[in-house]
């Protein structure tokens, strides 16, 4: 790749005609904005980005770069220099340009938008699961989900014991140990499942693997002007586990969208058509989707010492996730747990 070293006041002005060069664009004017260049050519307007981390930055450029030549519509247009290079070195920077995304945030609470999300999110991991070793090697390894939630499980037996015992007891811990046996009910329910589904051995399974996006908001993709769909960018793409991301996503519907299980069951239906989970995958975002990691999350905070937020915030928090925690427990039973011939005993 070209390497650019460019300082000064008039760092816009000298950045022009390299720009041109390095493009082969015919271009007008640049000007700097919040982490990116704009950049005005006869052509068309684009974005000028360039980031500190570049190994990080590298693959996902390459990810990028391997979507784009297998079709994926669903990322800005990722330019390539006149070289054939994926960007240039700006100041020991990576820089790279991209066409411009106009129109709003996506929203899971709208159906039409729950479903383009998932038709993209669908094809981006289907693309993905074909890359070549030396891309998905360069990708960041999700942690592994066995350890994170066991370790939680037992933190929620610890947090149980440390409350029962406190000799003047707080508001807080007379609320979480009113709660305490439906989330250790939750929580067990979760982990006996992924014992039986062998969890740390699933990743060894080359067809549940693939990039993923990790939070899944609605708002981390872009609705454009002409109705259709785009991720901005593959910013903190990880490899892992497919079922997390649709986990993920169909969480944030709960969330976002009043748990409405029309909308959640037509985003999951529009996923499957184009990647269709197996059984396992299916008992794995129930299983995940179950645990009760918000109560943990607000427990944590409140035993360890790391409180960030008086004794009245945190037992409305509490109080709060407690609440969603219910309603999430019934939504995933009526999406998933119901099929997949799981019980509810409460």
């Amino acid at each position: 790749m070209l390497s650019l070293s460019i300082e000064g006041e008039a760092k816009t002005e000298a950045l022009l005609p390299e720009l041109s060069t390095i493009y082969n664009l015919k271009i007008t004017a640049a000007e700097p904005r919040d982490g990116y260049y704009a950049v005005l050519a006869q052509d068309g307007v684009f974005q000028l980005h360039w980031e500190d981390d570049v190994e990080k930055t590298l693959s996902m450029l390459q990810c990028w770069d391997y979507l784009q030549n297998r079709g994926f519509p669903g990322l800005a247009t990722l330019q390539m220099t006149s070289l054939g290079d994926l960007g240039f070195y700006l100041d020991n920077k990576l820089a790279y340009m991209t066409t411009p995304l106009s129109g709003r945030r996506g929203e899971l609470g709208l159906k039409a938008d729950a479903v383009r999300i998932a038709k993209t999110l669908a094809m981006l991991h289907l693309l993905s699961q074909d890359m070549p070793a030396s891309i998905q090697n360069s990708l960041a390894q999700l942690k592994p989900i066995w350890p994170r939630f066991t370790k939680q499980l037992e933190e929620l037996d610890l947090f149980r014991n440390m409350a029962f015992h406190r000799l003047y007891p707080t508001a807080f811990d007379l609320f979480f140990l009113k709660t305490y046996d439906e989330v250790a009910r939750l929580a067990h329910g979760s982990i006996d499942l992924l014992a039986k589904m062998d969890i740390d051995h699933l990743g060894n399974e080359v067809e549940l693997m693939g990039l993923l996006q990790g939070s899944c908001h609605g708002r981390a993709f872009r609705v454009t002007d002409d109705g259709n769909l785009k991720l901005p960018d593959l910013k903190g793409s990880t490899r892992g586990l497919l079922a997390k991301d649709v986990g993920a996503f169909l969480d944030n519907i709960c969330d976002f969208a009043q748990g409405s299980l029309a909308i959640a069951r037509s985003a999951f239906g529009a996923y499957e058509v184009i990647r269709p989970l197996q059984h396992v995958e299916q008992e794995l975002v129930y299983s995940l989707g179950i645990f009760p990691a918000g109560m943990w999350e607000i427990a944590n905070d409140y035993y360890k010492g790391q409180r960030k937020m008086g004794d009245p915030e945190a037992v409305e928090a509490l109080r709060l996730e407690w609440a969603r925690a219910v309603h999430r427990k019934e939504y995933w039973q009526r999406l998933l747990g119901d099929e997949l011939g799981y019980e509810d005993s409460n």
